[in-house]
């Protein structure tokens, strides 16, 4: 028997208490007109994740909880997989892997830079509460992606049977699951570098691979090098190489993959192959290479690495347009968005009204929303330009608002730009059929949604009433919650005067679907900040009826939203967004514990912070930690956030 019970208030998305899982109703409750699409595919993940934590958590559990990742880890790929595996089409599982890898990226990767570091598998802990971490979710899944990757599918197969037929019953380490997949694999490079690969549950941090490429003509060769570093981490100053696989491919100037044959070897290959990265530097000769090649490096993201290889615009930009590897052709597309944006936000004086973007850029999106090959939703993942937060993590020194404004920028430049392309991809993709969540018909609601977003953007600028009028006129015809809201969204993103009747119209038919008011108090106060518009909204909405501060899901759709979800709205010169932060964490803190120290988080980076901001969220910090009455969970967080 597989038997839940939902609730409204919980702390956690679900628990897989054997007999009876408690799953938080955001996770298990949904229809056509109170469900987005993102609703349905999370729903989805997590009972796929709790029913799979019937084996991998239940059947076969942690020995202790510094093996959290062993059920935790392990689940989130299965869930992963699993839900690729529904998705069926290769760009539809293409997209759910860009998916979450971007949560890894602008989530993730950021945890391992900052105080609460730590390994996969931890060596200690002061509140274990604290340790349901992305680290030991997210990373963690990766890990289990590359044993897969090293042993192959059908490998990893067979060493999940072992490991079921082995620990059935048993309450086991990291070591015994990475031990079963090598040994039912003998011959592989799990099972040969099973030691050092281990270091991936020891060792924190993000590593990084610096990559170089040369082309020698005359002997008709291309030379990759190779290198790997990892930074120091809270109590681990140095590090050991870890396995890193490399999935590459080299494309040519026809944009098809080259075949891959190393020196030494008697034939090529077809590309792409994967090559393991054991050393702190190795090099990789390629030879009988006609033309100078693209690298296409770490395709699929096959290691959760951070990839530095000095690409030319046009290398990108080539890579945008052919490669054949889904993640590396979005990549592409975000790396030039990266490189403009960092190029704006160092720029001594930022003027307004700049185009951050060039031509060649804004003509490669041209490309790829006038492109009937591509997936609707693979063509809304890559006019996405990369979050605030993303940005913040590139730079050594993060200016918040200047982040903003340069964001801000370039999405209006996008938007009028590519204005008679919205309008051709709004009336191509927006559906008035019978609504179904599957993922082709979901992609085509996401485009719509991000082209009326747009198109709204646009017309606010010009001063345009069409597009904002007719995106009132969608919302209030929708016959799905998803387009209802991504209509409702465009307007509220733009700033256009429509938003707010909207809002209003929005709760008045929606009051009494919890769910759906947890969504209408997210969208105001994740808004973009407009002369410091957001806060004196946040604090408005917590005076209103429907708030709670009681209820977790309450309390994050609004406070965590606001501390975590808006960057600029939450750094504000004035200071007032920390002393709002810190007020929240220690009135949290009172009456749950967990959900305040999650949102103490929310300064975790303050040491990279630019001068105001640096010493003001210092001093709230410091606040919040003088507290005698803290809960461990709390007192933890903040006291590591000031060690930093």
């Amino acid at each position: 028997r597989y038997m839940i019970v939902a609730t409204s208030d919980f702390n956690m998305g679900a628990m897989e208490n054997k007999g009876l899982n408690i799953f938080n109703t955001k996770y298990v409750l949904a229809n056509q007109a109170t469900a987005t699409d993102t609703d349905y595919s999370n729903i989805e993940s997590v009972v796929g994740h709790e029913y799979f934590h019937n084996w991998t958590g239940n059947r076969i559990t942690c020995r202790d909880w510094f093996q959290l990742s062993l059920k935790e880890g392990l689940t989130v790929f299965r869930d992963q997989e699993f839900s690729q595996d529904l998705c069926g089409e290769p760009s539809a599982r293409a997209v759910k892997r860009i998916e979450d890898v971007r949560v890894l990226r602008t989530a993730q990767f950021p945890e391992d830079a900052g105080p609460m570091s730590h390994p996969v598998r931890p060596d200690s802990y002061i509140e274990i509460s604290n340790f349901n971490t992305l680290t030991i979710y997210e990373q963690g899944a990766e890990v289990v992606r590359m044993m897969q990757t090293l042993v192959g599918r059908d490998g990893f197969a067979r060493g999940m049977k072992l490991y079921f037929e082995r620990h059935d019953g048993q309450a086991v380490t990291c070591d015994d699951f990475a031990q079963a997949i090598a040994d039912a694999n003998p011959a592989s490079d799990l099972a040969r570098l099973l030691p050092q690969f281990k270091r991936w549950y020891s060792q924190a941090g993000t590593p990084r691979v610096h990559a170089e490429g040369v082309y020698d003509a005359a002997a008709r060769s291309y030379t990759l090098s190779l290198a790997q570093s990892c930074a120091p981490t809270p109590g681990q100053s140095a590090k050991e190489p870890f396995v890193i696989p490399v999935g590459l491919g080299l494309l040519g100037a026809d944009s098809a993959d080259l075949p891959l044959q190393l020196e030494g070897e008697l034939e090529a290959v077809a590309g792409p192959r994967t090559f393991v990265l054991t050393g702190a530097s190795e090099t990789l000769r390629f030879v009988n290479v006609d033309v100078e090649p693209v690298p296409s490096i770490l395709r699929g993201f096959s290691a959760p690495v951070v990839l530095e290889f000095d690409y030319s615009d046009a290398q990108l930009l080539h890579l945008l347009a052919h490669d054949s590897d889904p993640f590396n052709r979005w990549e592409a597309g975000q790396r030039l968005a990266v490189r403009s944006a960092i190029k704006s936000i160092a720029a001594s004086a930022y003027p307004v009204g700049a185009q951050p973007l060039n031509d060649a850029y804004i003509d490669a999106m041209r490309s790829v929303l006038r492109d009937p090959a591509l997936d609707a939703a693979f063509k809304d993942l890559v006019l996405t330009l990369p979050s605030e937060t993303y940005l913040a993590e590139q730079l050594d020194v993060v200016d918040p608002q200047r982040i903003h404004a340069v964001r801000e920028a370039m999405r209006l430049q996008l938007a009028t730009a590519l204005q008679a392309n919205w309008e051709a991809t709004y009336e191509a993709n927006h559906d008035t059929g019978a609504y179904t969540p599957d993922p082709l018909s979901s992609g085509r609601r996401a485009l719509a949604g991000m082209a009326l977003t747009q198109l709204c953007l646009a017309a606010v600028a010009s001063g345009d009433a069409v597009w904002p009028g007719k995106t009132y006129q969608r919302f209030k015809d929708a016959g799905n919650m998803t387009d209802r809201f991504n209509a409702l969204a465009a307007l509220v993103s733009s700033g256009h005067p429509l938003a707010a009747e909207a809002l209003q119209r929005f709760h008045a038919m929606f009051k009494d679907e919890a769910l759906v008011i947890d969504k209408w108090f997210s969208l105001q106060t994740s808004a973009p900040d407009r002369g410091g518009n957001i806060l004196p909204a946040v604090k408005q909405l917590m005076k209103h009826a429907d708030f709670s501060l009681r209820n977790p899901n309450r309390a994050r759709s609004v406070v965590s939203t606001y501390c975590q979800g808006n960057p600029a709205a939450f750094h504000r010169t004035d200071a007032a967004g920390y002393v709002f932060w810190s007020e929240r964490v220690i009135e949290l803190d009172a009456i749950n514990p967990q959900v305040a120290a999650r949102l103490a988080r929310a300064l975790d980076r303050w040491s990279k912070l630019a001068e105001p901001y640096r010493s003001a969220a210092r001093e709230a910090i410091a606040r919040v930690a003088a507290r005698t009455d803290l809960s461990k969970d709390t007192h933890e967080v903040v006291t590591r956030a000031l060690a930093d």
